[in-house]
């Protein structure tokens, strides 16, 4: 699961890129946690997950209600950026689950676009490591 992760502090954007395969649920609690102790995951920021160039491991539903579920609601919107149908349709499956928070994208500009426009005003509660499990 080769991850690679950048911070963007003035805009307030994570970028996550994955790559070959998909990151297992104890691998997810794991980089989730490192991430919010290191402050990156935190009330107001949000998130592109880039994911076109996954090849492996793409997750079914009961994998991705469990993903929802551990990694909680920081942070506020997350864009999936994704490049194959399967891989569309596992992200619609996550825009289902959680319809506010996620929505999924071929292009990237669009996605930044929804992601830094008409952010909710409201904070979400802070996430602590302990709140993933």
């Amino acid at each position: 699961m080769p991850i690679d992760i950048k911070f963007d502090e003035d805009r307030e954007l994570l970028h996550i890129t994955l790559s070959d395969t998909w990151p297992t649920l104890p691998e997810i609690v794991a980089e989730r946690s490192r991430l919010i102790l290191a402050g990156y995951l935190r009330p107001g920021i949000v998130e592109l997950v880039d994911a076109r160039n996954v090849k492996r491991g793409i997750p079914n539903l009961s994998q991705m209600k469990a993903i929802l579920q551990a990694i909680g609601n920081v942070p506020i919107k997350r864009a999936v950026l994704v490049s194959s149908n399967i891989q569309f349709a596992a992200g619609r499956i996550a825009e289902t689950l959680d319809p506010h928070g996620v929505r999924v994208f071929r292009e990237e500009s669009v996605a930044v676009e929804w992601l830094l426009h008409n952010r909710p005003t409201e904070k979400a509660t802070p996430v602590t490591p302990a709140k993933l499990l």
